[in-house]
């Protein structure tokens, strides 16, 4: 029987975020994931460079920069109609002042290094089967047949939580939305270059980005009341040629792999927090894909579960009043953030109302640069 102070079910940046945090303070952590790594996941695959300052906290930036990428300088936007308006990133003294197009299989598996790195004892390929609370803490059995006691439980296993579940946190809180979330890989030399582009089409949006080695990621959105019942992919590559610039991209390239999806899109918040407990990243449902925020999201969240369980277990105070703290934390950090991501939201789909604030954002390109700045740059490096 091993003992852990905490344990955390789900290894992607926020179960990663959290593990190597509560190592590097000196905790007993242990993080489990049910899949074998590295292993896809549906994810547009930019990294945002508001997620620098974490990569250097977690030190996983010099790795993250030896795996095959692109160097993403820049946004463009673009409607059905063949409007566009692009912007660089600003420069910054404090941060690089580019992205990366990255796909999460590498990135999660840096994470994960660094996590075992810093103490924390990993096992892939593994679930829980069971889980109890008793007076000497979390009891946890695994599919390997491992029998562990933890003090705390962190949920990082995403928006379908099975920790979230077994528990009862949030329980009639319904999963449902309006998009549907897809990806698809695609091989074209120049989709993408150095920018991070989104492309609208009636119903929804796609993010393209380049990835290296000449495969670019398009990863979409598209209400679900559009979607027919099969053969889902000609439909979507159709809808996906109303707009002008992806169609001529689309021309040139060749896909891969299969569709990946993922549903819902968005999704209602749930409480994060439980005596003993604290949901992080997705299965807090605190991320949004709208401004490519999401690894910071996630990260971030996974980092303030981390100081707020130093403080309750140097308290000895896991109770869910005392844990709590972190949903306010999380809540007073995310909030400008979130704001802007439903404002976002909320303009993509009504495709009149878009159109003229592209047409406006290519005569006044410091609108978009101010915004995008407010996505892609920390408060302290404006």
């Amino acid at each position: 029987m091993k003992n852990f102070d905490t344990v955390i079910v789900g290894a992607g940046p926020a179960g990663n975020a959290t593990a190597i945090s509560l190592a590097q303070k000196g905790y007993a952590v242990a993080l489990i994931d049910k899949q074998n790594f590295p292993r896809e996941k549906l994810c547009g695959d930019f990294v945002n460079p508001i997620n620098w300052p974490r990569f250097r906290e977690l030190g996983a930036e010099e790795r993250i920069l030896a795996e095959a990428h692109c160097r993403i300088t820049g946004f463009r936007i673009t409607s059905p109609s063949g409007k566009f308006a692009q912007t660089l990133f600003s420069q910054s003294d404090q941060i690089p002042s580019y992205g990366l197009g990255l796909r999460r299989a590498a990135l999660d598996t840096v994470l994960l290094q660094r996590a075992n790195e810093a103490g924390s004892v990993v096992r892939t390929d593994c679930r829980l089967q069971r889980v109890s609370r008793s007076s000497s803490g979390w009891q946890l059995a695994t599919s390997t047949g491992e029998n562990w006691i933890a003090k705390t439980l962190v949920g990082a296993d995403g928006r379908n939580s099975w920790v979230a579940r077994q528990l009862g946190i949030n329980k009639h809180t319904a999963v449902q939305g309006r998009s549907v979330g897809f990806q698809l890989r695609l091989e074209c030399a120049d989709a993408g270059n150095d920018r991070i582009e989104i492309h609208l089409f009636p119903g929804g949006y796609a993010g393209l980005v380049n990835v290296g080695d000449g495969i670019s990621t398009l990863g979409l959105a598209i209400d679900k009341n559009l979607l027919p019942s099969a053969e889902v992919k000609p439909f979507l590559l159709r809808e996906l040629t109303k707009n002008p610039f992806l169609k001529r991209i689309l021309q040139r390239a060749v896909s891969m792999d299969g569709v990946r999806s993922a549903y819902p899109v968005y999704f209602p918040k749930r409480r994060s927090f439980a005596d003993a407990v604290l949901l992080v990243g997705d299965a807090a449902r605190v991320t949004e894909p709208v401004s490519g925020e999401g690894i910071y999201f996630a990260m971030t969240s996974g980092i303030f579960a981390a100081k707020t369980l130093d403080a309750a277990l140097r308290k000895g105070d896991l109770s869910e009043n005392f844990l709590s703290t972190y949903e306010r934390v999380c809540q007073r950090a995310f909030r400008s953030r979130l704001l802007i991501n439903s404002m976002l939201r909320f303009a993509i789909y009504r495709p009149a109302l878009v159109d003229r604030l592209i047409h406006w954002s290519a005569m006044h390109n410091r609108f978009l640069t101010c915004v995008v700045d407010k996505i892609c740059v920390p408060a302290t490096a404006l």
